[in-house]
């Protein structure tokens, strides 16, 4: 259930189309700025998903529909986020969207370049108290949702169709989707709530 509420919202373009940085509005920002250009050549070389495990020298990423890669971090590879902002290997974290441009070498995959996008976390609204919202994940894990006075609230009424939400909407047993960082405690900064209100 969660992952359709999830494919509705990025169908909707909440994620892709508030959040200007990530992995899911690069191939749109990319494509608008260089209409000219086309990425259909490299898309064998590209692998977007979650990242799932990251250590010194490598990168586990996992799509949805391909399954998991993992990508050996070598001299040259190029880290970015947002519009192709510099960004350094450490700034990678777990649960964030990654596309990796690639190559292939005696049976192993190398990570040319790894764009950034935002954490997401998708779950079950257990209780709203204040600022923090507490989701259950599908994994069974609670995670707090801390939110602020910047953090963009939308409800998802139809396909390809939003509007404008609050603090307020959010109610035990909604299902909902945030984007956003993991702090260093590991609750989890919500720069974007998404949900359906039924």
């Amino acid at each position: 259930m969660i992952g359709k509420v999830f494919a509705g919202i990025v169908t909707a373009g909440v994620l892709a189309g508030v959040l200007a940085t990530g992995a899911m509005a690069a191939p749109a920002a990319t494509a608008a700025a260089n209409p000219a250009k086309t990425q259909r050549p490299e898309a064998k070389d590209v692998f977007g998903g979650t990242v799932t495990a990251i250590s010194a020298t490598q990168l586990t990423v996992k799509n949805a529909k391909a399954g998991s890669k993992t990508f050996l971090r070598t001299d040259a590879t190029v880290v970015v986020k947002g519009r192709n902002d510099k960004a350094t290997w450490s700034e990678i974290e777990i649960n964030s969207h990654v596309r990796v441009r690639f190559e292939e070498r005696d049976g192993k995959l190398y990570a040319k370049r790894v764009h950034i996008g935002r954490a997401h976390v998708a779950g079950k609204v257990e209780s709203v108290n204040g600022n923090v919202i507490t989701i259950r994940t599908r994994d069974g894990k609670d995670v707090k949702l801390t939110v602020n006075g910047s953090t963009k609230y939308f409800e998802i009424t139809g396909k390809h169709q939003r509007k404008a939400g609050s603090l307020t909407d959010i109610k035990a047993g909604m299902r909902l989707v945030a984007a956003g960082s993991y702090d260093s405690s590991h609750n989890f900064d919500a720069a974007l709530v998404a949900y359906r209100n039924n």
